[in-house]
């Protein structure tokens, strides 16, 4: 019985995503050839959309900017890339190894496993991203991570 079950679901679900198409150029040239306004419309209405990719939590900004304007930024969730060098007690991103201001990364908050991962990988220094809330860190404008991503 469960086979059967497994089966009659498996079917199901091939069926529907074969009807699940995206617009095709083919769509669009069919809609676009129809004279008459109502019918073109609704035949671009009969088009189904293809869904995008899945948006991120987080708002990819560049450091330059994010450095700029720190405070605008606190509170939100924000992803950027740049020059990540581990510290003890933080860590500090920057746009290169010379950067002499670097944004204060507070990694505390990430696992404990995920955080010695991360060291293990990126040692003394690597191009890395930080994914976390921009917040208060070490007495000026941070971010606390909520991933770190060698890249």
């Amino acid at each position: 019985m469960r086979f059967l079950s497994v089966i009659m679901l498996s079917t199901l679900a091939a069926a529907w995503a074969g009807a699940a198409g995206a617009q095709t150029r083919e769509d669009m040239e069919r809609c676009r050839a129809i004279e008459n306004d109502a019918r073109r419309l609704s035949c671009y209405d009969a088009i189904p959309i293809s869904p995008g990719p899945p948006r991120s939590k987080y708002e990819t900004v560049p450091l330059e900017e994010l450095k700029s304007f720190a405070l605008s930024y606190r509170g939100q969730l924000v992803e950027v890339t740049g020059w990540l060098i581990p510290g003890e007690a933080f860590f500090f991103l920057g746009v290169d190894e010379s950067d002499e201001n670097p944004i204060p990364i507070d990694f505390k908050s990430m696992p404990r496993q995920e955080h010695q991962a991360f060291l293990d990988e990126c040692g003394d220094g690597c191009s890395a991203a930080v994914q976390g809330r921009m917040r208060p860190v070490n007495f000026t404008t941070g971010i606390v991570a909520d991933a770190l991503i060698v890249r």
